[in-house]
């Protein structure tokens, strides 16, 4: 029992090192992606944004625009149906609504170009 304790206690220790680690590179990358601004719109109408996807999560995707700016969008409450599965260096069409706050109210993620 005392061995399969001290086993445990090692793999823990191990893997918090290990996630610490990964949470500190995950910091440094987060620190060179600084989103350019969307540019604010007097209207309500859809606006679209493509790019190559570059960072992101489930929830979250960074783009590299052509003209190199770098645009983020996060949209947690997006239903699956409306969320293109996509990967770092896929090219990534983002449909949204400049909300009245600044915030931008994500419709949908499409994979690939679609102009």
């Amino acid at each position: 029992m005392k061995k399969t304790f001290v086993a445990l206690c090692a793999v823990m220790s191990i893997a918090f090192v290990a996630c610490k680690g990964d949470k500190q590179q995950a910091d440094n990358n987060d620190a060179n992606l600084e989103p350019a601004p969307i540019e604010e719109v007097a209207d309500t109408a859809q606006q679209e944004v493509t790019g190559i996807a570059i960072d992101g999560a489930m929830n979250s995707v960074y783009l590299r625009t052509a003209d190199g700016d770098t645009v983020a969008f996060s949209y947690p409450e997006l239903d699956m149906e409306h969320r293109g599965g996509w990967e770092i260096g896929d090219t990534v069409t983002v449909r949204y609504y400049k909300g009245a706050n600044g915030e931008d109210s994500v419709m949908q993620v499409i994979v690939g170009s679609i102009s």
